[in-house]
């Protein structure tokens, strides 16, 4: 009887012990982003305890996770694939550390994998019964087209996972990267009500990681609308909470945009120092847009302030990075497009295994005679959609190509003066529907004839080439940038004061400046004199802020070139 009581009080102790050991697991899972300290205190708890195989999947799971929150994506990486690799993990926590291989491998910029291990949970997705791990497929799903350029099904992941739940982490983390994707494609504003809600989201789900992942977004579009003090306020309000979430990515860019606002606001030694800062955070990250941009600022501040040994130094270190950059986005787009073949590929095969099928099912019940017909019609009807589909791939290959050629400049590629009028007139209607300011800056090579006349045309068109390409990094995202005569250059710069677009025609000018020309065989400077006429003086009338900027330039010019005049200065007859 001592026995068997003996027994029964084992058997319950380690029912409990599982229950308990179970909880812990669900806590820390629950916690893992919101409450890092907490969740650091249950592994280490965790650690010491007896595990079953399902509890030991979980376990690894949350070790996986850990390692990636802190870099360590290697360990997280090999974590994950022995998680997916283990049948006696449970068919919920395989899918789960499918998914974070997807995040991961978009972390470590290894899209191909990435896409690899995307594709194969999106099919797992329909079988998953689980409600918690379907959100997080589709929260992932969503991190990763985001993380690779795929901003439409990023957003519409995001979507269907904010429709479906209305609060908890899970519609934060929506909201936030609904937002980023609808950042990325131009469809927010910095004051849209759209931020308040996933803040407000975000703040009841108490997710510190991506209520910063907000608040740098929002800083972002207030910085790309030049309300510098605005981001810095909002930067320097949240800075504790941020830095605090020691997340590497997220300070990378809170530091980056820090710098761009200090810079922003002439205050030179911050800016510095955040520019520095973002570099030490950018190490790890491989080519990314803070290292870019706090590059860019610490070769600017070193140009003002005379130093061309530092300047020279930050410009290639800038130069660079920005290459890394825009490479890094190529690969990713070569990465989801030839996924998209594959699949295409892989659908193919399996259709025509399904259609080879069928036709020796149909072997079994016609003669030779039927047979041989029905494969010739395969062949004619397989040739037809071949020769279907490549009609339509050159139809429309040309219809791009007549496309670019109606809009752009043939030599330079910018948009020509037809577009550019086009382009310009709708965004000035935009511009008064939402009682915004507007500018217009007109600029001509000077002596551009002596180029041509002293080095030949060739020279000149490396001229024009090169100006449009050098100004062409500097171009906000939403100002429309045309060649609009021979040597003539025209912008429209919508939601800009006067003011500011004098600071920028100063830039544009100095960038004309500092081009080397001696890749021609020729040393000779290359300036420009700049017009300036904005809405207050000038109207809203495309064909008057042209006007009234061409004066300004007429007035640069004979005052001496390679100067920026405004509209609003008085002008001798």
């Amino acid at each position: 009887m001592k026995k068997f009581v003996f027994i029964f009080a084992l058997v319950i102790s380690a029912s409990l012990n599982a229950n308990y050991i179970d909880d812990l697991l669900v806590r820390a899972d629950n916690l893992r982003s919101s409450h890092p300290e907490t969740f650091q205190t249950i592994l280490s708890e965790l650690e010491q305890a007896q595990l079953s195989q399902q509890q030991q999947g979980h376990y690894h799971y949350l070790l996986a996770y850990q390692k990636s929150f802190e870099g360590d994506f290697k360990g997280a990486i090999g974590l994950y694939t022995d998680i997916v690799d283990n049948d006696q993990t449970s068919t919920s926590i395989r899918f789960r550390a499918n998914m974070s291989l997807v995040n991961i491998y978009a972390i470590s910029k290894d899209w191909n994998q990435g896409l690899k291990h995307l594709l194969i949970s999106q099919s797992l997705l329909p079988d998953i019964v689980d409600s918690e791990s379907k959100q997080h497929g589709l929260i992932v799903n969503a991190i990763f087209y985001n993380q690779i350029g795929q901003y439409e099904l990023g957003e519409e992941y995001a979507s269907k996972l904010t429709k479906d739940v209305t609060k908890g982490r899970n519609h934060c983390m929506a909201a936030q990267l609904s937002l980023e994707a609808k950042s990325k494609l131009n469809l927010l504003d910095y004051d849209s009500p759209l931020f308040n809600d996933a803040i407000q989201s975000c703040e009841q789900a108490q997710e510190p990681v991506v209520l910063s992942g907000i608040y740098t977004s929002k800083a972002s579009l207030l910085i790309k609308t030049n309300l510098h003090q605005q981001a810095l306020a909002l930067l320097l309000q949240h800075q504790s909470m941020i830095e605090q979430t020691q997340y590497t990515p997220i300070l990378s860019y809170f530091y980056g945009f820090l710098a761009q606002a200090y810079f922003g606001l002439g205050e030179n030694q911050q800016a510095k120092e955040m520019a520095l800062k973002t570099l030490a955070y950018t190490e790890t990250l491989g080519s990314s847009e803070p290292e870019v941009i706090a590059n860019k600022i610490l070769y600017s501040l070193a140009e003002q302030a005379n130093n061309p040994i530092e300047a020279l130094k930050y410009y290639q270190q800038f130069a660079e990075a920005d290459k890394a950059y825009l490479n890094d986005i190529k690969a990713k787009h070569l990465a989801y497009q030839l996924a998209k073949h594959r699949a295409a590929e892989q659908q193919n095969n399996i259709e025509f295994l399904r259609q080879q099928n069928n036709v020796l099912l149909l072997k079994q019940k016609i003669d030779i005679v039927e047979s041989e017909n029905n494969r010739l019609f395969i062949a004619l009807l397989i040739l037809c959609v071949t020769v279907l589909l490549g009609m339509i791939f050159r139809t429309k290959s040309t219809q791009k190509k007549l496309r670019h050629l109606a809009q752009n400049d043939g030599l330079t590629g910018l948009f020509n003066r037809r577009y550019f009028t086009q382009s310009a007139t709708i965004a000035i209607a935009k511009c008064n529907n939402l009682k915004q300011v507007g500018s217009c800056i007109l600029f001509d090579l000077d002596k551009f004839k002596n180029i041509n006349d002293s080095y030949g045309h060739k020279t000149g068109d490396w001229v024009l080439k090169r100006v449009a390409l050098e100004c062409k990094k500097i171009v906000r995202n939403k100002d429309i940038f045309a060649r609009i005569g021979g040597e003539e250059f025209c912008l429209f710069l919508p939601n800009c004061s006067i003011s500011d677009a004098l600071v920028i025609a100063e830039t544009y000018r100095a960038k004309l400046n500092a081009i080397i020309t001696t890749e021609t065989g020729f040393d000779f400077a290359i300036s420009g004199s700049f017009g300036v006429s904005d809405f207050s003086t000038s109207g809203t009338s495309l064909d008057k802020l042209i006007a009234d900027a061409d004066h300004a330039m007429y007035q640069a010019k004979k005052s001496g070139r390679n100067k920026v005049c405004a509209s609003t200065e008085t002008y001798a007859d």
